[in-house]
């Protein structure tokens, strides 16, 4: 029989069980989080005796322990351990509550929000001059009663969110209601998102699904020397087209270049609209399976490659 050669003993140090917060606490230090968010936050609190950083480090805190509504935030406030690693005090849930309404109002928390964000992303991108920005919908879930159906078949908000790809970081939000097409005004949000970016920092690629289908995106990126890809929607006009082209098709290879059964692309040369630039349009089909004949109405994807 082995014995494991250790001891107990009691201890009068403090515990965490929440040790994996450490790492954003810590982060939140060297970032110097807190001076960035009160330069642009209004104070919390009627006397403002409590600093905006205090209610958004909680909350940064929070999610990232997993929180879902503001009660959560007393997991953090009874972490006296936790609270040692920050250093600072922790609003209670009803305080916070009240200062974000305040916030909602003329919208001076968004107004605040993407000034001290541009601060934060010019920290870290550093030298990087070109970003490629990745925009897509985010499903919120949520019990509100002015929460809306969404195409999943959920109560929920759809705000569509703008990322980018080298840090994972994001640029932009567009809050938006559970029934908003998510094909609503992305032009205006791309452009939001790059007044968000710093000073001499710009969009050099852009990725977006079948809801940045449209050409007046097209046209912009052309307009401002942008590399794009985005996922296209098939429609009758290109199956006509696709119907003449089955001699065309070459094998879909994977990566170490091998042919992938089954599967084919087709590259072609298209244009939206009377007055549309020339763009590649790559489409990707697939044998259906308990069916002879291939299936023409599978994704596509739009590329196009300025290098």
């Amino acid at each position: 029989m082995n014995i494991l050669n250790y001891k107990l003993d009691t201890t009068n140090e403090l515990l965490t069980s929440h040790i994996g917060l450490i790492t954003p606490a810590h982060t939140i230090q060297v970032l110097d989080l807190s001076k960035t968010i009160d330069q642009h936050f209004p104070a919390l609190g009627s006397n403002c005796t409590l600093k905006a950083s205090t209610s958004i480090n909680t909350l940064v805190l929070s999610q990232h322990e997993g929180g879902e509504c503001l009660d959560d935030v007393v997991h953090i406030a009874k972490d006296k351990a936790l609270r040692l690693v920050t250093n600072q005090q922790v609003p209670t849930p009803q305080a916070i509550g009240t200062w974000l309404r305040r916030l909602g109002k003329d919208n001076q928390g968004i107004k605040a929000l993407r000034k001290a964000n541009k601060t934060l992303l010019k920290a870290t991108l550093n030298n990087c001059k070109n970003i490629t920005l990745d925009i897509d919908t985010s499903e919120v879930i949520a019990n509100k009663a002015d929460a809306q159906w969404t195409y999943k078949g959920n109560k929920s908000y759809m705000p569509m969110v703008g990322h980018i790809a080298q840090t994972g970081q994001i640029v932009a939000t567009d809050f938006r209601a559970g029934n908003v097409s998510p094909n609503t005004d992305n032009l205006g949000f791309i452009k939001t998102c790059q007044d968000a970016l710093p000073k001499d920092t710009n969009i050099k690629k852009l990725r977006i699904d079948a809801a940045g289908y449209q050409a007046s995106i097209i046209d912009y990126c052309f307009e401002n020397d942008i590399e794009f890809s985005i996922r296209a929607k098939m429609c009758q006009s290109l199956k006509d087209i696709l119907v003449d082209k089955d001699n065309q098709w070459q094998p879909l290879v994977d990566k170490k270049g091998k042919a992938i059964d089954g599967q084919a692309t087709f590259r072609m040369r298209h244009f939206m609209g009377d007055k549309g630039k020339v763009f590649d349009l790559i489409v990707q089909r697939s044998v259906v399976t308990g069916q002879v004949e291939l299936d023409l109405g599978l994704d596509l994807d739009l590329d196009l490659d300025l290098t």
